[in-house]
């Protein structure tokens, strides 16, 4: 996979973390953090972060604060970025969510990198969709199979 300019891609991290499971938001994010920058090493370097604290995943991009800014930010031409990188599936997607942005980061020509396909997601791979929807239907997020309704 060819690098941008010397330094390799430029990242924006995107994480999250709800209030629900009464979790740290400072230690999840370093948490998420680290697993987004060693996925990335090598490749290059995360440049600009997306953190939302207490928002549900179950809630659209467009009405979480930081996906709805990473979102905006997407489509500045001269953005500061060019992949974005999340620590966790379910951190960013819930139920169709990915099949919902997977058609804008293509249009803007961004790249996705997730864990648990051990970097870029290639949209035109049905097998990566299908493991993304099947992400998504899960109750926890964590593993395929569950199904959604």
């Amino acid at each position: 996979m060819p690098l941008r300019g010397r330094g390799g891609l430029r990242f924006a991290f995107y994480g999250r973390v709800s209030t629900e499971d009464y979790q740290d938001p400072v230690t999840s994010r370093a948490r998420q953090h680290g697993q987004a920058e060693a996925l990335v090493a090598g490749f290059g370097r995360i440049v600009a972060e997306f953190f939302d604290v207490g928002e549900s995943r179950v809630l659209p991009w467009a009405r979480r604060t930081q996906a709805a800014a990473l979102v905006l930010a997407m489509a500045d031409p001269d953005r500061a970025f060019d992949a974005i990188v999340v620590g966790e599936y379910e951190r960013a997607f819930y139920g169709a969510q990915f099949s919902l942005m997977a058609p804008l980061f293509e249009h803007y020509g961004i790249q996705l990198w997730l864990p648990e396909v051990g970097g870029r997601v290639d949209f035109q791979v049905e097998g990566h969709e299908q493991l993304m929807i099947s992400w998504g239907c899960s109750p926890s997020g964590r593993s395929p199979g569950s199904g959604c309704g």
